[in-house]
């Protein structure tokens, strides 16, 4: 699908260390005990001494530096796989008391890397005047999940319009298909990429670590993102492409397979009309 949102501003960030919120013992042992409840009927064990990150926190910072005052959102969006520190906390709509213009809120879960694709298409299909994406991951469980979990703790926004901005980037297709085997991803993406345009040389693309073996038709430059950030980064690589300035392409292209729930997702931006 088609969109008409193009991005106003984004930001992105690192963050180390636990959470401040974990330095109240109250939070802690409640964060704690509830994790116990759930993780209990699998045979797991809750380590209180491993303190990770609350997206709260790292998107409430982001939300500072992204969105002024005078700059009111209607739609905020939070994508995530991984849970946080604080898994029983409302945090899309604590987000909203903190965003300016107090958006319409809420999160997408349980998608793996596709979830950041769906906030992006759903601002796109409403008529948002400005939406805010925010991609998130931390890096410590409590507890053994039995899979790798995030590298870092990292936090990706993008803070998106809904009509055109002097050289701006435009996000001009989302596309996501669903029940992709992995026998099927290499065709169905290298089609879809040159669909969108990839194969010239003014079309950067960027793969995520799901289509690693995936070879887009020669042209514009190709970037594969390194495994060990799955949610953010693919978003994370996206934003070097659309920075203003000479090396800026005038079509970035970036997509991702999440093989365990196969989920390939797609999304294309331009610089100027087509």
């Amino acid at each position: 699908m088609g969109t008409d949102l193009h991005l106003i501003r984004a930001a992105r960030r690192e963050f180390t260390g636990p959470a401040v919120l974990l330095d109240d013992p109250v939070l802690r042992a409640r964060a704690g005990e509830y994790l116990t409840d759930l993780v209990r009927p699998y045979d797991l064990r809750v380590d209180a001494a491993a303190r990770g990150q609350s997206y709260g926190e790292m998107a409430a910072e982001l939300i500072g530096a992204l969105v002024p005052a005078d700059e009111p959102v209607d739609l905020l969006v939070l994508a995530f796989a991984v849970h946080d520190a604080l898994p029983g906390r409302a945090t899309a709509a604590y987000l909203s008391h903190v965003c300016p213009g107090t958006p319409m809120s809420f999160a997408l879960c349980d998608q793996g890397s596709a979830a950041a694709f769906t906030g992006l298409r759903i601002a796109g299909a409403h008529a948002y005047r400005r939406a805010l994406l925010l991609v998130v991951e931390q890096s410590v469980l409590p507890y053994d999940p039995g899979v790798p979990v995030p590298e870092r703790h990292r936090a990706v926004a993008l803070l998106l319009g809904d009509g055109p901005a002097d050289d701006s980037a435009r996000v001009t297709a989302v596309r996501q298909h669903a029940d992709v085997g992995p026998d099927d991803v290499a065709a169905l993406a290298a089609a879809e990429l040159r669909a969108l345009g990839a194969g010239r040389a003014d079309v950067s693309v960027v793969l995520g670590p799901g289509l690693a073996g995936v070879r887009p038709p020669p042209g514009g430059p190709v970037t594969v993102v390194p495994p060990g950030q799955p949610s953010t980064g693919v978003w994370w690589a996206l934003l070097d492409r659309l920075v203003d300035g000479p090396e800026r392409p005038r079509v970035a292209v970036a997509a991702d397979y999440d093989p365990d729930l196969r989920y390939l997702c797609l999304v294309a931006t331009a610089t100027d009309q087509p």
